[in-house]
């Protein structure tokens, strides 16, 4: 089932069958399968519960209000999975449950066959056990996803299920595994960081298209650099190692760096190479010293001062003010509206102002980025697209992300397959009902989606290669960015591209200024960047000339050499003349003065540079 219920699962679930029929002698047509406890029996178990997982029920209370706005039930069972919480559409605990699940209810497989439940407490894994895999004919209309809750150390407190009418829909099955996950991950990450709040901690993750929602795991260390304990998900992160065979081993041995050294970089990020296996991100948390009786004073409140643009968008600016308005309507699109559509030629800056506008968000903020022109109308490329979506929403809806959005981008979205484009469609319908509603209480009030295109996507869906409806939905909030032919400076772009390229404060003579302004510079920015770094490599001290821009420009003509004609569509002042004399002129001084060299660079003969040298009366300096 595209990655998500593998061939592990498969086969657990078919020995669950095996061993309902051969061991517990159980009928699939039983008329009443699930037993049900007392509600005196029920209030210890819950009791028992809250307290193993910290006493804090707020992970439990957003997840049954995502399970009532997509239609699920939330199922909470201890560890001998009795029901001691169940909510649906904003009931709690109903005594008639939810299409006959009740509180109280038995998932043990002894008793109840195969279900999500005693699965995920089985196997210690997020399972999810559609209609048919159900042992009971009277449960194969549910689909049942089950996910293990774990305490600090590793041991079973209960788990945590969303059930659902099954429509056969992987998306569904996706998202209630990933939910759960990373729901019962926060839980265990509480408990451990109270468990070891006298060791370091070192977070550990890996990214990827593979693993785009890689839970991050936990790692306690000791003083003596030894690892004393680590959440589960360490196994997703380590290629298979469990927390059990951590423990108690050195933590050089594991990660190819002495934890003394990590003390020197607390709350950074490091990226580290492993002996076996990928590299993976090690972040750093020393344990808090407490000074008892010391009472910090208050700090009095400072005033928000106004400032234009953040400096990332200001950069981007550089030398233009449409592109400094450009830039200021999409900061202000995206925080209204949370919809962002940037269109612009390649080299406009797309990437960049999309990278500037999320480096500005709060800590922890999760970006999800989708290059639509690697996509194809393959299954695989389907699967993939939907669980970047997915795994965005599951993201947005967890309580601990609470002010730190999350961003979905969709690059080249103009070069999305049709089938890709239908799925897109039904996100954004979603999500535009929700919001239509209301609804600041979904997964969609934090997430954020932006997407950019080389080409007007009108002009896409005027040759049927883009849906008209879909365009709708993405260009609510649409922002062009400016080619750098129609900004107005652009030689003061070129003197700040120069100073990041070669770190020298760069001037550039009145004809090669001249020149940058006329240039078409069809690939803009990035072109230019490549333009002035070949320019860079045969300029003389801290001035780039014509003639260094003329070396340089691959295809892209230059004024006053004969190449102006591809020119004549950029509106510019008149060129001054860049005369033979001031041509050789600057071929001696790129060649320091070798006449041998500055012929070749001119293509002309020796004798012929001498010619010249003396009609127009140039001399070697002295």
């Amino acid at each position: 089932m595209g990655g998500f219920i593998t061939s592990n699962h498969r086969d657990a679930i078919a020995a669950s069958w095996d061993r309902c029929a051969r061991q517990y002698n159980l009928r699939h047509d039983a008329g009443q399968p699930i037993l049900r406890l007392q509600s005196s029996e029920v209030a210890p178990r819950l009791e028992q519960i809250v307290e193993s997982t910290g006493g804090r029920q707020g992970f439990f209370q957003h997840l049954a209000s995502v399970a009532g706005e997509i239609g699920h039930c939330l199922v909470v069972t201890d560890a001998d999975g009795v029901s001691v919480r169940i909510e649906h559409s904003g009931v709690t605990n109903g005594s008639d449950g939810w299409n006959g699940i009740a509180l109280g209810s038995c998932w043990d497989e002894r008793l109840a066959g195969t279900n999500g439940v005693s699965m995920a407490l089985r196997t210690g894994q997020a399972v999810t056990v559609r209609g048919a895999d159900h042992y009971f004919s009277t449960l194969r209309q549910f689909a049942c996803t089950g996910v293990p809750v774990l305490d600090a150390n590793g041991g079973m407190i209960g788990a945590i299920n969303l059930v659902s009418v099954d429509r056969g829909n992987r998306a569904d099955y996706l998202f209630s595994q990933q939910l759960l996950a990373k729901t019962a991950h926060c839980i265990q990450r509480n408990l451990f960081e109270k468990e070891f709040n006298d060791a370091m901690l070192v977070t550990v993750s890996r990214g990827g298209r593979d693993h785009l929602l890689s839970e991050d795991a936990l790692v306690a260390v000791n003083e003596a650099g030894m690892i004393i304990g680590a959440t589960s998900t360490v196994s997703a992160c380590l290629d298979g190692a469990n927390a059990a065979s951590l423990k108690g081993q050195a933590f050089e041995a594991i990660f190819n760096v002495d934890s003394n050294r990590l003390v020197n970089v607390p709350e950074r990020v490091l990226s580290m190479p492993r002996n076996h296996g990928a590299a993976v991100n090690l972040t750093v948390a020393l344990p808090r010293m407490e000074s008892p009786g010391r009472v910090p004073k208050p700090q009095p409140p400072i005033p928000a001062r106004k400032r234009r643009l953040p400096p990332s968008l200001q950069q981007l600016a550089t030398g233009s003010h449409s592109m400094a308005a450009a830039c200021r309507r999409a900061q202000q699109m995206l925080g209204n509206t949370a919809m962002l559509h940037l269109e612009g030629e390649t080299g406009t800056g797309k990437s960049a102002l999309v990278a500037a506008l999320l480096h500005a968000d709060a800590l922890g903020a999760q970006v999800f980025d989708l290059d639509c022109a690697t996509l194809g109308d393959s299954n695989a490329d389907r699967d993939h697209m939907r669980m970047v979506i997915e795994q965005a929403r599951v993201v947005a809806s967890m309580p601990y992300r609470k002010g730190a959005p999350t961003t979905l981008v969709f690059d080249n979205v103009d070069e999305m397959p049709r089938a890709a484009q239908a799925e897109l469609r039904r996100f954004l319908n979603e999500r535009e009902k929700h919001r239509h509603q209301g609804d600041d209480l979904g997964q969609n009030s934090r997430l954020r989606v932006v997407s950019t295109s080389r080409i007007p996507l009108i002009d896409a869906v005027n040759t049927a290669q883009f849906r008209d409806d879909l365009y709708y939905l993405l260009t609510g909030s649409k922002v062009f960015l400016p080619p750098l032919r129609m900004r107005e400076h652009p030689e003061v772009l070129a003197q700040a591209l120069c100073a990041q390229l070669d770190g020298r404060t760069i001037t550039f003579s009145p004809e090669a200024k001249d020149a940058l302004c006329h240039l078409p510079f069809y690939g803009n920015v990035r072109e230019m960047r490549s333009v002035l770094q070949n320019a860079l490599a045969t300029a003389q001290g801290n001035r780039i000339n014509l003639l260094d821009l003329q070396q340089a420009a691959m295809a892209a003509p230059l004024p006053g050499l004969n190449l102006a004609s591809a020119c004549a569509t950029v509106p510019a002042t008149p060129m001054p003349t860049y005369d033979e004399r001031s041509m050789i002129l600057d071929a001696l001084a790129n060649s320091r003065w070798n006449v041998s060299e500055a012929a070749r660079v001119l293509g002309m003969g020796r004798a012929t540079i001498n010619r010249k040298l003396k009609r127009y009366e140039i001399r070697r300096p002295t």
